[in-house]
């Protein structure tokens, strides 16, 4: 009787301390989640953070190409007024008092 006494409270020493370590896995896991849930809200945050980014990137790349098509044009126009400079130079040259 003493022995199925004795054999009846370690066995329920032994399901205190499993409830007790289930306890504190389920705990465990609930940080776990809630860092999972961290993550996963930083990670989003910095995905559109990326994506702003990706769209002023190319805003820059857009404005440098209309950067550069205006600065071919003046070269263009400069090229132009240089010839005319010219021109205008040999004609008034040309006439001579």
């Amino acid at each position: 009787m003493n022995e199925s006494q004795t054999s009846s409270q370690e066995s329920v020493e032994v399901a205190n301390q499993a409830g007790s370590r289930l306890r504190e896995v389920t705990r465990r896991i609930g940080d776990i989640d809630g860092m999972n849930q961290s993550v996963a809200a930083a990670t989003e945050e910095q995905t559109a953070v990326v994506e702003t980014l990706n769209i002023d990137i190319n805003q820059i790349n857009t404005l440098n190409q209309q950067g550069v098509a205006n600065l071919n044009e003046t070269l263009k126009d400069c090229a132009a007024l240089s010839q005319q400079a010219g021109r205008l130079k040999q004609l008034v040259d040309s006439f001579k008092i």
